[in-house]
């Protein structure tokens, strides 16, 4: 099975999302409840609707076997985010299942790794995937070998800039 992180993979959420976010001079000091609060309230409906497709994934996704390939995504709020995401991909078509992360757990806590493929821009999931036999592939849209947090790919995942090498 190959398993499809959403944000920085499938859409550019990252940049609409902090916009706000950014804006606060005090964040660096506010705790991680905070910032999760944030991103549970934003207006999730807004930032999937106008946030940049990334590297023709819509495209690329449509022309997977949705029997072969998963959307797995972290969510901080399955009213708000997880049912904007679920709405969005089905007006785009997407046919692939779609698993929804709570932003506590672990991808891992949800699926078996073992033997199966994980294209993310997270390193640390990618991490996880690794350490419970599954094949992490890091999905790199700069391709400057950084993640969404700016870590470097110091484990040298394999790395792709776009789904089209998994049509």
């Amino acid at each position: 099975m190959i398993y499809i992180d959403f944000d920085g993979v499938i859409l550019d959420t990252e940049v609409l999302l902090f916009e706000e976010w950014r804006k606060n001079p005090n964040r660096f000091n506010l705790p991680e409840i905070e910032k999760i609060k944030y991103i549970q309230n934003a207006d999730w409906n807004f930032i999937i609707n106008n946030a940049e497709i990334i590297n023709d994934s819509v495209y690329n996704l449509k022309q997977m076997d949705p029997n072969n390939t998963t959307i797995l995504t972290k969510i901080h709020s399955l009213n708000n985010e997880g049912i904007a995401k679920i709405e969005w991909l089905r007006k785009m078509e997407i046919k692939q299942s779609i698993i929804t992360v709570p932003y506590q757990s672990k991808k891992t806590d949800l699926v078996d790794a073992s033997g199966n493929i994980l294209i993310d821009d997270c390193l640390a999931n990618l991490d996880d995937w690794s350490n419970n036999n599954g094949n992490p592939i890091f999905f790199d849209m700069d391709n400057d070998n950084y993640d969404s947090w700016n870590e470097p790919n110091t484990k040298n995942y394999p790395k792709v800039l776009s789904l089209s090498k998994f049509k």
